[in-house]
């Protein structure tokens, strides 16, 4: 090779090397399409903002915002009848109905592609595969947890408890903060739906397997699960809540609660309940409590060891969008983007009230981005134990099904709870229903199951990608 063809050959690869180094923000100003993006009502506001700094990023992708309010599902169910399915939607309703209409656009062939996916837990994304396919991302997550009133832990000479209490230190905390006075904690209802997963090694939220797509109450956990929920009613005064009687209020008495408390008490505000059993999602109005509190992981088992239950929001691209690859960049930056997630994050951060005052907020990531871990472990505002929980998500189980088994709600009603219940007033023991439970709530989910099947396979049997 002649010495100027080696020197033409040089520079043509090195502007190559240049070419692909800056093919990331060249590529992302030249992304172009028209986004329609449906949001609840009262948040038009937050995503507006959003859009905006999306925009900076993406200025060539339109994104219009319509909002709506109620069920999501029945919103789509109005839009495809009017064929205005929007682009790109967050939620936190059941996936499998949509899925099942043919509405949302499978991901794989964006998510193959990405380089900020690999910070997304596999475990998390499993839960949006159907059928070998992903039809949706997860865009914040939340934690079932105890909020622990820390001022009365130190008024009543407590020492605060670890983030890896045990089941037995906490029925103590409960027991020992219980008097005339005070109560141990405001409510444990649905307190054994993800107290059986803290009592099993393998199993998720009310026994149930998502591998193997069934419920297994008969392995022990539930029992010991709702039993325990059971042993800490039976303590008087101890669930402040379960003093309420509407029959007594409404026929002009005053019930054990008000009498307790005082006639239009609200102890839980007031401090005088020590824990309550609440997720990450009521944080908005806990914070407004005049006292310190911080938000714990759910108590262990030190025999299976540390486990927390975990839910998850999601957000997915409808499969009529004419402008694919921009309502991925966009579903991308909603969900688990790096730049999208910090984006979000500061705004939350700078949240004001009508009044102009700081009222900071979070979402806790659905990435382990570095940037985003350390930004977010940043925050001032986020109490420790849901920083904890964060750190912790590898050790979570599913505790929000709902979300994504069909026909899970129909089981819950028609058969868990009524059951349940049955158990709590002490009618049948959980042992001897067990059995039962299982035979009947796995016949609801199983045929389910077998209908979706049936469906997805038609769907992606029928998808046509648009391009």
């Amino acid at each position: 090779m002649k010495k100027g063809q080696k020197i033409g050959l040089l520079v043509l690869l090195v502007l190559c090397v240049f070419s692909l180094i800056g093919f990331g923000a060249s590529d992302k100003s030249k992304l172009s399409g028209n986004i329609v993006y449906a949001v609840r009502s009262w948040d038009v506001e937050t995503e507006q903002k959003f859009v905006e700094e999306f925009n900076k990023v993406y200025p060539n992708i339109k994104v219009q915002i319509v909002s709506f309010d109620g069920d999501l599902n029945e919103y789509l169910s109005a839009q495809a009848a009017a064929k205005t399915l929007p682009d790109v939607v967050y939620g936190w309703e059941n996936l499998t109905y949509p899925i099942s209409q043919g509405w949302l656009y499978p991901l794989d062939e964006f998510l193959e592609k990405d380089e900020e996916i690999k910070y997304v837990d596999s475990k998390l994304l499993e839960r949006y595969k159907f059928n070998g396919k992903t039809y949706a991302l997860p865009t914040n997550l939340q934690f079932s947890a105890v909020m622990v009133n820390l001022d009365l832990v130190e008024q009543l000479n407590m020492d605060p408890p670890s983030y890896e209490w045990t089941v037995d230190e906490f029925r103590e905390y409960l027991i020992n903060a219980t008097t005339n006075v005070y109560s141990g904690i405001n409510h444990l209802w649905g307190f054994e739906e993800v107290m059986t997963g803290m009592f099993s090694k393998n199993l998720h939220q009310l026994a149930y397997d998502p591998i193997e797509r069934k419920f297994n109450f008969t392995e022990g956990s539930w029992v010991r699960a709702i039993n325990f929920q059971k042993n800490l009613k039976s303590v008087p005064g101890l669930v402040s809540d379960d003093l309420k009687n509407d029959v007594i209020r409404n026929a002009g008495g005053l019930d054990d609660y008000q009498k307790k408390f005082g006639k239009d008490a609200d102890a839980l505000r007031e401090g005088k309940v020590l824990m309550g059993f609440h997720g990450t999602w009521d944080l908005s109005w806990i914070r407004t409590m005049n006292y310190m509190y911080d938000m714990y992981p759910l108590p262990q088992d030190p025999n299976i060891g540390y486990r927390e239950a975990l839910h998850a929001d999601h957000a997915f691209m409808m499969s009529t969008t004419k402008y694919p690859e921009a309502a991925f960049e966009f579903l991308k930056w909603r969900s688990y983007g790096k730049d999208g997630v910090l984006t979000r994050l500061n705004i939350m951060k700078n949240k004001t009230d009508a009044a102009g005052n700081l009222t900071p907020d979070f979402i806790i990531p659905a990435t382990n981005d570095p940037e985003v871990v350390k930004f977010f472990k940043s925050l001032d505002f986020v109490p420790e134990g849901v920083k904890f929980m964060y750190d912790n998500v590898d050790k979570a189980f599913w505790a929000d099904f709902y979300k994504i088994v069909p026909d899970w709600s129909k089981a819950l009603d028609e058969v868990i709870i009524p059951k349940s219940e049955e158990v709590r007033q002490g009618k049948v023991e959980a042992a001897a229903i067990a059995a039962e439970l299982e035979t009947r709530s796995n016949q609801i989910i199983q045929n389910a199951w077998k209908t979706f099947d049936s469906q997805i396979v038609e769907v992606q049997k029928n998808f046509k990608p648009t391009r």
